[in-house]
């Protein structure tokens, strides 16, 4: 499956998935027969995709602070620095000696 028809299957779903949500969230728009099919339910139309927000926001949050427990602190820089420099004295010196 190439690109274009995965985007194109992308899109019906999407336009499939908006006109289902919107007969789910306003039933009696579409007259009794469908309000009396869908009427006690179309509440959860609107509580289940903020509780599933939420849920996503505190799921992000829930790991970001996984991640802060889990993750050992970084090196000092002082520490790099000193080594750096006592390997470029090594290698002056080892020039100097040469010389």
């Amino acid at each position: 499956m190439n690109d274009r028809s995965l985007g194109a299957l992308i899109i019906l779903f999407s336009l499939i998935f908006m006109a289902g949500y919107f007969v789910w969230a306003f039933p009696w728009i579409f007259g009794e027969t469908v309000n009396n099919l869908i009427g006690p339910i179309s509440e959860w139309a609107f509580k289940l995709p903020v509780a599933l927000a939420v849920y996503m926001i505190l799921a992000i949050i829930l790991w970001i602070g996984y991640t802060m427990v889990t993750t050992p602190p970084p090196m000092p820089l002082e520490r790099p620095l000193e080594i750096e420099r006592e390997e470029v004295s090594g290698i002056m010196e080892a020039e100097g000696e040469e010389r």
